[in-house]
């Protein structure tokens, strides 16, 4: 009988001493898993400390920064025009934008890039035509900026149907509209100017319309040059 007992008690000795091993392990492994996860899981940064690019008109134009300096890389895929001076002070490029080929001049001043002016071509000799591209960029800006803010429309001159070869005539067309995106401004200009009838053997030779799309930052349009002086106007009792 004190056999049977000596067992007994020897058994449970061992079974205790291998249960408080396995917890040790076990308490062990939970902490490694423990610290594992947490060096794992990155910091999570509050909302007010999260910094966003800002975009649009109100930073720049396509990724161009207002007030960066003239020597800073455009980001653009368009073709550089070679300027041959050195003391330029814009860049232009030659590419596409939609179906209209174009080119595009980024202005600079003292206070770095204040100025996109984007020229588009147009059909020289059509009046008409070059007055229905204007009336679809008009369209095409005012969808994302909504509706011009002012707006100046005047025609003069004959129309496409006029054949007075002996006498021929300027069709003009003066058009702009003006959008405010503060702290940027669009202006959307077409100045027509089309000699009358078409023909070969045009009075005056070339182009004489112009069609352009301006995005500006008043607040960059700073230069060190001085103002002229405004010219001394005599008295009219001095005249008189």
């Amino acid at each position: 009988m004190k056999s049977l007992l000596s067992i007994l008690i020897l058994f449970s000795f061992i079974f205790s001493q291998d249960t408080a091993e396995k917890s040790d392990t076990l308490v062990t492994v939970q902490d490694t898993v423990q610290v594992t996860i947490q060096d794992t899981i990155p910091d999570v940064v509050p909302d007010t400390v999260v910094q966003q690019v800002p975009s649009g008109l109100d930073a720049g134009y396509k990724g161009l920064s207002w007030g960066s300096p003239i020597d800073s890389q455009i980001p653009t895929s368009f073709s550089e025009l070679a300027s041959g001076d050195s003391l330029a002070y814009y860049k232009s490029y030659v590419g596409t934008l939609g179906t209209d080929s174009a080119m595009v001049s980024y202005f600079f001043a003292d206070s770095g890039f204040w100025k996109v002016e984007i020229d588009i071509i147009i059909s020289p000799n059509n009046v008409e035509k070059q007055i229905a591209d204007y009336r679809r960029l008009e369209k095409n800006i005012s969808e994302v900026y909504g509706p011009p803010k002012k707006m100046n429309q005047q025609e003069s001159g004959p129309s496409g149907s006029y054949s007075s070869t002996l006498e021929q005539k300027f069709s003009r067309a003066f058009y702009r509209s003006t959008w405010s995106v503060t702290p940027a401004i669009i202006e959307l200009l077409l100045n027509a100017s089309v000699l009358l009838p078409a023909t070969e053997l045009p009075i005056f030779s070339g182009n004489f319309s112009v069609l352009k799309l301006v995005y500006y930052n008043p607040d960059y349009m700073h230069s060190s040059q001085p103002l002229p002086k405004p010219e001394a106007i005599p008295s009219i009792f001095d005249i008189y």
